[in-house]
């Protein structure tokens, strides 16, 4: 479940008009100007929330831009299609960031049709929703976790070396000690699965499928949006430099499915997206430092690694 930001804006222009009302209906709350989709910040500062567009804004564009500095380094330094994880992590701050405008559409949307149901929960409850331990201990989370745990133990046959036999690792422009590059790893990690679980849980789960249902029924709904779900994930393969169009297509297929899960989960609770997201961010995490801890030659990031002789 990985890595689809520009996607993700091109859905939110498409499904805009969907949100929208009618303009005899329009009324406050108002609408978000969609030019504020693409500016850092933008949707934060248009509110005159400056802090929160401050900060934003400086992740943002301190992420792509030490993603474009260092980008010839880091991909002459790993063999993976998410190797600038600096670029991945500003990316990802924008996607967060502009989840201001799906929930603004949301609003609207609920304020014209009184009956349209969603999580209309705040910004701080969806920050902390994966951390919640009456979201972490569902069977959905217990499940995904399990899962990334399966693909683990059957990534551990194809260890070639342990982690124990890390010396250095490779970071930006210079190699660092095995447990600074754990710390590193794990912070990556952490945030991209943090920004993945919310982000694309609220989008697909909280704005698209709802949106559907309200139109088409709960079971088409869930269908429709668990296979734009899937169908996103294909543009992994614009990430790397030789695709495996063979194992892009079993990552929609899992994708997909497990979209239906997760989708299935959140209509069962009321629209309740809470374990939804920590089991998306769990399952996320699990393999991702993972990878690093069970065969670090084949780590998400794809970081260079020195070992030991």
């Amino acid at each position: 479940m990985k890595r689809e930001i520009p996607i993700l804006l091109l859905i939110a222009l498409c499904f805009g008009t969907f949100a929208q009302a009618p303009d005899s209906l329009r009324e406050k709350p108002q609408l978000l100007p969609y030019w504020t989709l693409w500016v850092p910040g933008a949707t934060y500062f248009y509110q005159g929330r400056i802090i929160q567009g401050s900060v934003f804004s400086a992740l943002e564009l301190g992420g792509i831009y030490t993603g474009i500095k260092y980008d010839k380094n880091l991909r002459g330094n790993s063999s993976s299609p998410y190797y600038n994880y600096p670029l991945l992590m500003g990316l990802q701050a924008f996607q967060t960031e502009k989840l201001t405008m799906f929930s603004n559409q949301l609003e609207v949307f609920k304020y014209n049709y009184p009956d349209f149901r969603y999580d209309c929960l705040s910004e701080k409850d969806l920050y902390l929703a994966p951390f919640k331990i009456k979201n972490i201990m569902t069977p959905i989370t217990g499940g995904m976790v399990l899962l990334a745990g399966v693909f683990l133990g059957i990534e551990k046959f194809n260890e070639t070396k342990r982690f124990t036999d890390i010396e250095r690792m490779y970071f930006l422009n210079r190699y660092i000690s095995r447990d600074q590059g754990l710390a590193v790893f794990g912070t990556v990690s952490l945030a991209a699965a943090w920004s993945a679980g919310i982000g694309e849980e609220y989008v697909f789960r909280n704005w698209m499928m709802p949106l559907l249902d309200y139109k088409y029924g709960q079971k088409k709904g869930l269908i429709i949006s668990s296979a734009i779900f899937g169908g996103v994930h294909f543009t992994n393969v614009l990430f790397a430099e030789k695709p495996d169009y063979k194992a892009a297509l079993l990552q929609v297929g899992e994708a997909a499915i497990a979209g239906y899960f997760l989708g299935r989960d959140v209509q069962k609770r009321g629209y309740n997206i809470g374990p939804a997201v920590a089991a998306h961010m769990w399952y996320d995490f699990t393999l991702m430092l993972g990878s690093f801890l069970i065969n670090p030659q084949n780590n998400f990031l794809g970081v260079n690694l020195k070992f030991r002789i």
